[in-house]
């Protein structure tokens, strides 16, 4: 996998306030030492293809479209994260081999504008929760991943299309630091701990 993912942003609306875009975005892959752990990952529907889409009371329409930007963050991540990743499409196709599977979905999307906050920024809030398994199917553990980015109005000077690049690159930054957050910290969660402590003599 390369180190960064393609970068594109396909504005379909920007007059008013009201924004549509698809998300496409680039993350650089971690540089980490790989855990000693083969993982593989499933991706529910509703992550791969996961649309916002919200009214705003006197500001306009929104919708951000992110099919396949969720894939593209955690598969990057995971490929440095652990030893050996894969991706299923149905836990009964998880090899023999593999230690864990980890499954993550999206629990809400927030946007909010300067307009709202009386702010200079654009800003944006996602919620994931992730689940770890084992091979035999026990939970080992669920936990809450937020993410947060936000973008300043004043470095968009075509104000026609302002609202969908500050808001396509809030998202961008709030994917960015979904992905340092699970870097930094997936192996520090207690229960994460103890489960590849468990796993020692096993990873060769």
């Amino acid at each position: 996998m390369s180190a960064l993912a393609s970068v594109a942003i396909v504005l379909l609306a920007g007059c008013g306030s009201s924004a549509k875009f698809r998300l496409d975005f680039s993350v650089p892959k971690p540089v980490i030492a790989p855990l000693p752990i083969r993982i593989a990952t499933y991706y529910p529907p509703q992550i791969r293809t996961h649309i916002y889409e919200e009214k705003i009371e006197n500001h306009g329409d929104f919708r951000i479209d992110m099919t396949g930007a969720h894939e593209v963050l955690f598969s990057t991540v995971f490929d440095s994260l652990f030893e050996q990743y894969i991706e299923v499409e149905n836990f009964e196709e998880v090899p023999g081999d593999i230690h864990g599977i980890i499954s993550p979905s999206i629990q809400e999307v927030q946007i909010t504008l300067p307009q709202q906050t009386r702010s200079d920024y654009y800003e944006v809030w996602i919620r994931y929760q992730l689940q770890l398994w084992d091979k035999s199917g026990q939970l080992i553990h669920s936990w809450p991943l937020a993410a947060y980015g936000k973008a300043n109005k004043n470095n968009y000077p075509t104000l026609s299309r302002t609202s969908s690049a500050a808001l396509h690159d809030a998202a961008e930054f709030a994917l960015r630091d979904a992905a340092a957050s699970m870097s930094f910290y997936f192996a520090k969660e207690p229960q994460v701990q103890l489960w590849i402590d468990s796993l020692a003599g096993t990873t060769s």
